[in-house]
């Protein structure tokens, strides 16, 4: 397996670790809008906002020309 994959591996399983043992219900607050969510939702929804954010990121730099 290559290097990146592995990392990649144990950064999820670190990820899902914690976000189980953080599974009691939290108020969750944003402008106007206010919701009683489990802990592991927040943690894990952010978790993959920012695996897009990236990923749309490194798209962006694919197709853009360099000056």
């Amino acid at each position: 397996m290559k290097t990146k994959t592995i990392i990649a591996i144990l950064f999820i399983s670190l990820i899902i670790i914690f976000s189980l043992q953080n599974a009691e219900i939290t108020d969750v607050k944003f402008l106007f809008w206010k919701i009683s969510i489990s802990r592991v939702l927040v943690i894990l929804g952010s978790f993959v906002i920012g695996i897009l954010v990236g990923i749309l990121v490194s798209i962006k730099k694919k197709f853009t020309k360099p000056i």
